[in-house]
C-alpha cells in the first residue's frame, strides 16, 4: 500500500494559485471602471459623497454637543473619513466573502479553481480599494496639519484585525448561505443595523451613559475608536487589550468557519 502523500501547507497551496489570484483581482479591477465615463474616479466618489452628507447633516451636532475633540475646523470630517472608509472596506470584504460559493458556483464546480483562491482575489480586490482611499486621506491629513507621524503605523494592526474579522464572519456566512439563501437576503440589513450601532457617524460619549456598554460589546467599537484616536486624539492610547481580544476572537472566528467548511464542502458541491 502506497502512504498518502502529506498535504502541502496552506500558504504553498496558495502560492501555487498566486498567478491565477493577481491576474484575476487585475482583470476584475479593469473591468469594474472599463466602460464608465468617470473610471477610477468612481473608486472614491462614494465615500466621498457619503463623507460629505453625514458631515452636512451631523458636523453642527456634533459640534454643539462637545463629544469631540476639537482639532479645528474640519475635525468632524476627519473623524468620520477614519470610521467610513475603514467600515466601507468591512462591509464590501464581509459581503463578497459570504457570498463565495453562491456567487462563483459555476467555477467551484465546473474547474479546478479552489475557494481559497477565489478568497484571495475578493481580499485583493477590496484591498486596492482600501489602499487607494487611505492614501487620499493621508493627503487630506496633511493638508489640514493633521497627519499623525508614525503613529499611523497603528492602522496596521487594527486594519489586520478587522480583516480577520471580516474573514471570519463571511465565511461562515458563505457556507450558511449555500443551504439557507435567505441569509444572503438578511446580511445587507444586518450590516445597516451593524453600522448606526458602531461609533462612525457619532462619537461614543454621544450616546447615553445607559447605554454606552451595550455600545462597548460590539467587536468593531475598539477599532474604530482606535482609527479616530490616531488621528484626532493621538495622546489617549488606543484600547489594546479589548482590541486583542476582537483579534482572538476573529481568529476563531476563522477556525470555527474552516472547520465547518470542511465538514460540509461535500454537501456544499451538491447543492451548488
Amino acid at each position: 500500500m502506497v502512504p498518502a502523500s502529506p498535504r502541502p501547507p496552506a500558504a504553498l497551496r496558495l502560492y501555487a494559485w498566486s498567478d491565477f489570484i493577481l491576474a484575476s483581482a487585475a482583470r476584475e479591477l479593469r473591468s469594474r471602471y472599463a466602460r464608465s465615463l468617470l473610471g477610477w474616479v468612481w473608486l472614491v466618489l462614494p465615500p466621498l459623497v457619503l463623507i460629505a452628507i453625514y458631515a452636512l447633516v451631523f458636523s453642527q451636532l456634533m459640534r454643539g454637543a462637545g463629544a469631540l475633540p476639537d482639532r479645528g475646523p474640519f475635525t468632524y470630517s476627519i473623524y468620520l473619513c477614519a470610521g467610513l472608509i475603514t467600515w466601507q472596506w468591512f462591509s464590501e470584504l464581509l459581503s463578497r466573502v459570504a457570498g463565495l460559493f453562491t456567487n462563483h458556483a459555476t467555477l467551484l464546480k465546473k474547474t479546478i479553481v479552489p475557494w481559497y483562491a477565489l478568497l484571495a482575489v475578493d481580499v485583493l480586490v477590496t484591498s486596492f480599494g482600501l489602499v487607494v482611499q487611505s492614501l487620499l486621506f493621508a493627503l487630506v491629513l496633511v493638508a489640514v496639519d493633521l497627519w499623525p507621524g508614525s503613529r499611523v503605523l497603528a492602522f496596521v494592526p487594527l486594519v489586520l484585525c478587522q480583516a480577520l474579522l471580516a474573514v471570519g464572519l463571511g465565511l461562515g456566512i458563505a457556507v450558511l448561505q449555500v443551504f439557507f439563501r435567505d441569509v444572503a437576503l438578511a446580511l445587507p440589513l444586518v450590516l445597516q443595523l451593524w453600522f448606526w450601532l458602531t461609533p462612525i457617524v457619532y462619537p461614543l460619549a454621544a450616546v447615553p451613559e445607559a447605554f454606552q456598554s451595550f455600545v462597548q460589546w460590539n467587536p468593531l467599537q475598539p477599532i474604530a475608536a482606535g482609527y479616530q484616536h490616531i488621528v484626532l486624539a493621538p495622546d489617549i492610547a488606543a484600547s489594546w487589550p479589548r482590541i486583542g481580544i476582537v483579534g482572538a476572537f476573529a481568529v476563531l472566528l476563522v477556525l470555527l468557519s474552516l472547520r465547518l467548511l470542511r465538514r460540509n464542502q461535500g454537501p456544499i458541491r451538491d447543492e451548488l
